[in-house]
């Protein structure tokens, strides 16, 4: 009896390792070609950066090894120090870039008047080509562009200032137009989550006299917690690396250093100075902060949700 019923045991794991074979092959085959595009397109040249980062290049010449000579001159340049901290005041702007699209998704999820002409509208800018929208912000946000005129038109002169031209107002004038750009995004990304909320839940709490901010807060935000999660490194990123082509279109780092962030840093001095291992070292500082603040979002978003459970 014991004989028969190891036997049988024994067939049923082997007839379970058959059937788990074609599963295994497909999943392998599934991951391989991501793994592959991410080794080739991400990692050999993160690697390669790296080696650049420890030679000493000039001009045309030929590469000189350099150990990390080229990091201690980016720590002893103060334009670098000036980038990483307007990158930080960049990110004082985050809450906004988190929490504006989840405002304006709920407004069309409750399909507000006119909702399908928003819901299109707010996607537009996010089609535009970020070059595209740089130009015609220049011309918006200039000392006589249309933005001034209607400010002095409504009695509202002592406003109408140079958008691109102050020390402060240049770089939250460049934060705000990427936000007009890529909220859109987030918008579609909200409303993505929304509609795996069951309107159960949401018709419950209406009944229980629950207004629009108090559904936004202790309904909708705590049940769509993992996509604010994914939103939140995902605008992360986009400060630090997607700001290049309106940088380039709008202000080209200035006036000074006011708008110089470390993607833009590392296009000057790799293609405008030719300092090509400088420029690789700066892209390095830049990948290791980008990879520090994803990782502790991701980890406080990790550690939330654990809680939740």
């Amino acid at each position: 009896m014991t004989q028969t019923h190891q036997s049988s045991s024994s067939g049923l794991i082997r007839t379970r390792k058959r059937r788990m074979r074609p599963e295994l092959v497909l999943g392998i085959a599934l991951v391989v070609p991501g793994i592959a595009l991410a080794v080739i397109f991400k990692l050999v040249p993160l690697v390669r950066a790296f080696i650049l980062s420890l030679y000493q290049t000039r001009g045309f010449e030929e590469p000189k090894f350099a150990w990390f000579a080229n990091y201690a001159s980016m720590f002893k340049d103060p334009v670098f120090a000036t980038s990483f901290k307007n990158a930080a005041l960049v990110f004082v702007t985050l809450p906004v870039w988190i929490f504006l699209p989840l405002v304006l998704a709920l407004l069309i999820f409750q399909r507000s008047p006119g909702w399908k002409l928003f819901r299109a509208v707010y996607f537009l800018p996010y089609m535009i080509a970020p070059v595209v929208v740089g130009i015609m912000f220049r011309q918006i946000l200039a000392p006589d562009g249309p933005l001034n005129a209607f400010l002095i038109f409504i009695g509202l002169a002592p406003l109408a200032i140079e958008w691109l031209n102050g020390a402060t107002s240049a770089l939250f004038s460049l934060t705000a137009v990427a936000l007009w750009s890529f909220f859109g995004l987030g918008v579609l990304t909200y409303l993505s989550g929304l509609s795996t909320v069951p309107d159960e839940v949401i018709e419950a709490a209406r009944l229980d006299g629950a207004g629009f901010w108090r559904l936004l807060i202790e309904i909708v935000t705590p049940l769509l917690k993992p996509v604010i999660g994914y939103w939140t490194v995902l605008c992360t990123s986009s400060m630090l690396i997607w700001m290049f082509p309106l940088i380039y279109a709008l202000t080209r780092g200035g006036p000074g250093s006011a708008t110089m962030l470390p993607e833009y840093l590392v296009f000057t001095t790799t293609f405008e100075f030719l300092n090509r291992g400088k420029g690789a070292a700066i892209g390095m500082a830049l990948f290791v902060f980008a990879a520090i603040v994803s990782a502790f979002v991701v980890r406080r978003m990790y550690a939330e949700g654990k809680a939740s459970k």
